[in-house]
Parts: C-alpha cells; structure tokens; sequence
C-alpha cells in the first residue's frame, strides 16, 4: 500500500526530493534527539562523580581543621600556663617589696614621732620664755606710760602751755621743714629736668637749623614807584590825576603822589589789592597812550596775572617741600601768602621754612616726616584771609584746611600752633617750635620803637601786678623778665608759684615771637644787732 502510496513521489523528482529533504529532516532531528538524551545522561553521572568527590574531599578537610584547631589549643593553653607563672612571679616579688617598704616606713614613723616630741618640748620651753618676756615687756611699757605722763606734766609745768599745743607747735615745726624740703628737692629736680630737656632741646634744634641749607630770603613789600622822568609822570598823572583815581577805584587801594621824592606810593589795607595797585600803575608807566579803556584793559591783564602768580607760587611751594594731595584753593591761598607780612617778614618764606625746620625736627625724634612739613607750611594760612573771615588765624586757618580735606592732626596742629587748642601731640609742639626759630632768627623780624616801648611797658606792668613784687627788670631786649620779690612775704614755694603764673599771664595777654624767660628773685636778709 505504502508503495501505491509512493508511486507519485518517485515519479515526479519534484515531490521526491521534497519527500528526500523532509525525511533528512526527520532523521537529523531524531538524532539530534539521541545525542542529547545520552550526553544530558553522562553529565548527570559526571555530576554525581563530582558531588561524591567534593564531599570526600570535604569530610579530609573538616578532619584537618580539627587537627589544627586542638593543636592551637593546647599551645594556648601552655602559653597561658606559662603567663600566668610569670604573673606570679611578679606579684610575689611586688609583694616582698611592699613588705620591706612597710618596714621602712615604720621605723622611719618611729623617729619621725621621737623626733616631733623632742621639738614639742622644745617649743614649750619657748612659750615658757617668751610668756616671761612678754611680762617683763608689759612691765617696763607700763612703766614707761608712767614716765611719759610725769615727763608731759612737767613740760607743762615748766613752759605753762598744755601738750596739745606742744604737740600741734612741734607737728607745724616739722612740717614747714618738711615742705621747705620737699620745696628744694623739688626746685632742684626741676632745675635738673630742665636742664637736660634743654641740653636735649637745643641738640635737636641745632642739628634740624644746621641742616636747614635754604637761603634767608630778605624780601619786603614794596609799596612805591618812581617816575623816570617829567613826561612819564605828565602821562600818568594826567589833569587831576584822573587816572590814579580810576586806578584807586579798580583796585581798591589808596595811591597818593609824593612830590618830594617824584613817586607815586600805594596804601591798602590788602596786600593782594597793593600788589595789584602797584603792578597796574607799573604797566600804565610804561604806556605811550593812557586812555581809561587801556587802564581797565591792563587792570584786567594785571588781575589775571597776579591770580597766576599766585597759583604759581603755591604749586612751587607745595612742590619744593614735595606735599601731594594738596586741595587748589590751599595753594591758592598759600600763593597770597607771598604778599603778607607779619613784623616785616614775609609770611609765605616764613611757612616754606616752618616746613622745612618741623620736617627736619621730625626725622630727628621720630615723627612722620611728611605729615611734619605738611602741617608747618600751613599753620600760619590763615593769615592770607581778610577780615570777612573772623577769629584767629591759627583757628580760621585750621577750619579752612579741614574744609579742604586735611586730616585731623594736621588740622589739630595748626589750630594749636598759638594755643588757641591746647596741643595734644607731638607734632603740634614740633610746629610751635618750628615757627618759633623761623621767627626768632636774627633778623628774620623787625621791630619799631614803638612796638618795643609797648612790649617793654607790658611785661613790666603784667610782672609789677602781682602781689609781693617790689621790682621788675626787662632784660635782653625783652627776652627776660627779673621780677625782685619781698623775702618776707613770700617764701620759696610761692616764688615758684609766682614764676609760674607771670609767665602763663605774659602767654595770657601778649603777642610776641620767640620765647620770654620769667626769673623770681628772692632775697632774704638776717639784721641782728650786737650790743
């Protein structure tokens, strides 16, 4: 049947090699099938081959640990045997000492309490002698009080006064001698202390003006102008000096002919007004035509100069002392300066070398040099101010600066450099002695007779008007004051005092440059007679 069923197939190679593939199909699946039954057999018996190995294997090694492990036992065991002798050893050895140091110190208790009753016994006698002694000295005190009582009554019997008064009499005895000690102890360390702050004082002065190299400038305002001759003076005078009045009225100043000595002579209470009164007529001077439109031409012209000038010299002067970060109206300010005087010496050299003398000062006692020169070109600006500003230069010039960014201390010293704010640093005392020695030098300054007659007259009044004075002497040119004292009235301390209070009093009341020694003289006169 199967062969009926087949005959197609192998009659039609299509459908035999359809039936041909299929059937390898079969075949191939059916032992692939095979393969894997058996291989999946012989891994289940490798499996159990391995299983029964591993545990074999297992079982030897769970053996050998326990070897191991009741061997390290028993090594355990003989190392904590063998500690545990040493730890013995030890302890009995420890044990002897504490015994043998027990023993030591028993005996040594032993001595130590023989010892504390033998110094007992010796501390009792003590008592013993000191009770004793303490008797006798309750004794002689009591007899003592006794006799000092019989003493006090016949010294009141003898002087007929009682003890208080002795007592008080010899208690003011003592004292006035004990302040007249104290008085010339005190007089002589002063005098000391001075001294030496002189010696010290005068080396620092003497070194900063040895090496102040800067020329002493004599420049003084001039106020007047001659004319060259006839026609010069007819131009500029014109009819009715016409034109002197148009210049008095641009400038603000007084010019008054003077005939005798052929010049024209400029007055004004502002410098800067003068300068320009005396710079305007300069100009017209040297003009072939005056007419009053070229007058107010060269006003103009001369005005924008000076204010030049001006800047000029306070650029030049804050550059000379290298000051930076000065504010434009300070060298403004400080450029008028150069028209100012104060007792004929002209205040903007005076500043330059106030700086110069407080820098040099500075480096040599240790104060910042910078802040030094700074603070003595500016303590006298408030004299280039006029009089709408009111109050002291010193104190208008320190509002100023402080008003144009200076800082504190140089604003400080400035207003301190004449007291009008007690000085409170170093540098403050540096600008006062700085602007005294440019002041003070030999003719850095002038004086008229008149203003000499009155300082003389001054400072006699001021030392004659204190009470005790008998007389006054103003010496060196009114650098030193002599006041004579009554010996009888005053002693020694209130000389002091008095010295003291003239020259605060001189401070006080007067305006004057340099410094004015104040010197008491007390004399004292014994007058006995011998019969």
């Amino acid at each position: 049947m199967f062969e009926h069923l087949l005959d197609p197939v192998f009659r039609d190679p299509a459908l035999f090699a359809v039936f041909s593939f299929f059937l390898g199909l079969w075949v191939v699946g059916a032992l692939t099938t095979i393969v894997f039954v058996v291989r999946r057999l012989e891994a289940k018996t490798e499996a159990r081959r391995l299983i029964s190995e591993a545990q074999e294997r297992a079982e030897e090694r769970l053996v050998e640990v326990k070897k191991r492990v009741q061997a390290l036992e028993e090594q355990l065991h003989r190392r904590r045997e063998r500690e545990s002798a040493r730890i013995e050893e030890k302890l009995t050895s420890v044990q002897e000492r504490i015994k043998s140091r027990e023993n030591e110190l028993s005996e040594l208790l032993v001595g130590q309490e023989e010892l504390a009753r033998e110094r007992q016994s010796i501390v009792d006698s003590f008592d013993n002698r000191v009770s004793q002694l303490q008797q006798k000295v309750n004794n002689r005190r009591d007899i003592l009080k006794n006799l000092r009582q019989e003493l006090v009554k016949n010294l009141e019997a003898a002087s007929q006064a009682k003890a208080a008064d002795l007592t008080a009499t010899i208690q003011t005895q003592l004292i006035e001698g004990h302040q007249l000690e104290v008085t010339k102890t005190m007089q002589l360390f002063e005098e000391d202390t001075v001294k030496q702050a002189e010696t010290e004082a005068k080396k620092l002065l003497t070194m900063a003006i040895n090496r102040f190299a800067r020329p002493y400038c004599p420049e003084r305002g001039i106020g007047y102008l001659n004319f060259d001759n006839d026609e010069q003076k007819k131009r500029v005078l014109a009819d009715n000096q016409t034109h002197l009045r148009l210049i008095e009225k641009i400038c603000g100043v007084d010019l008054v002919y003077d005939e005798a000595h052929n010049a024209i002579n400029v007055y004004g209470f502002d410098p800067v007004r003068r300068e320009l009164g005396r710079a305007l007529v300069e100009k017209i001077m040297n003009e072939r035509q005056i007419t009053a439109q070229r007058i107010e031409q060269l006003a103009a012209k001369s005005k924008r100069d000076l204010f030049q000038r001006i800047l000029q010299d306070g650029n030049r002067v804050a550059k000379e002392l290298r000051l930076e970060g000065l504010h434009q109206e300070i060298r403004n300010m400080m450029g008028a300066l150069r028209y100012r005087y104060s007792f004929t010496q002209n205040q903007y050299f005076h500043c330059a070398e106030v700086g110069w003398l407080c820098g040099l000062l500075a480096a040599e006692v240790g104060v910042p040099m910078k802040d030094a020169r700074r603070a003595g070109l500016l303590h006298d600006l408030g004299k280039a101010m006029d009089h709408s500003t009111e109050g002291g230069h010193a104190v208008i010039g320190a509002d100023f600066i402080k008003q144009h960014g200076e800082a504190d201390h140089i604003v400080h010293a400035v207003r301190a450099h004449h007291f009008d704010e007690m000085p409170s640093s170093d540098l403050a005392y540096l600008v006062i002695a700085a602007d005294a020695i440019s002041g003070s030098r030999p003719g850095a300054r002038r004086s008229t007779v008149a203003t000499y007659t009155q300082k003389i007259q001054d400072l006699q009044t001021i030392a004659g008007g204190f009470e005790g004075v008998i007389d006054t002497h103003v010496l060196s040119a009114g650098r030193e004051v002599r006041v004579y004292v009554d010996g009888r009235r005053l002693n020694d301390w209130d000389a002091l005092e008095l010295s003291r209070k003239v020259a605060q009093k001189i401070e006080d009341d007067m305006q004057y440059p340099g410094q004015i020694k104040v010197t008491v003289v007390r004399e004292t006169e014994a007058v006995e007679m011998a019969r």
